[in-house]
Formats: structure tokens, sequence, C-alpha cells
């Protein structure tokens, strides 16, 4: 599966959470934020 671009609004002390997350996690918040997404709807799609 390819990736694509995604643009959305955030609250900005969310972003800065997913920031500090990722960096503590070495990882990117596009990753971070994947993981997330993946997570949620394997919980809601099944």
């Amino acid at each position: 599966m390819g990736k694509k671009k995604f643009t959305t609004t955030l609250d900005s002390d969310l972003i800065k959470q997913l920031k500090i997350i990722a960096v503590e996690e070495d990882t990117s918040v596009a990753n971070l934020l994947e993981k997330l997404a993946k997570d949620y709807l394997t919980t809601k799609v099944s």
C-alpha cells in the first residue's frame, strides 16, 4: 500500500504532545498517527 499526503487541523496542545511522544519513541508524528489510526480502525472494523 502506497503512502499519500493527508493534511488536517488539530489542537496545538495535541500537536505538541504528539511531537514529544514521537521524539521519546524515536519516530515521526506521521508514523505515530498512522499507528494510532490503524489501531483504532482495528477495534472498529472487525
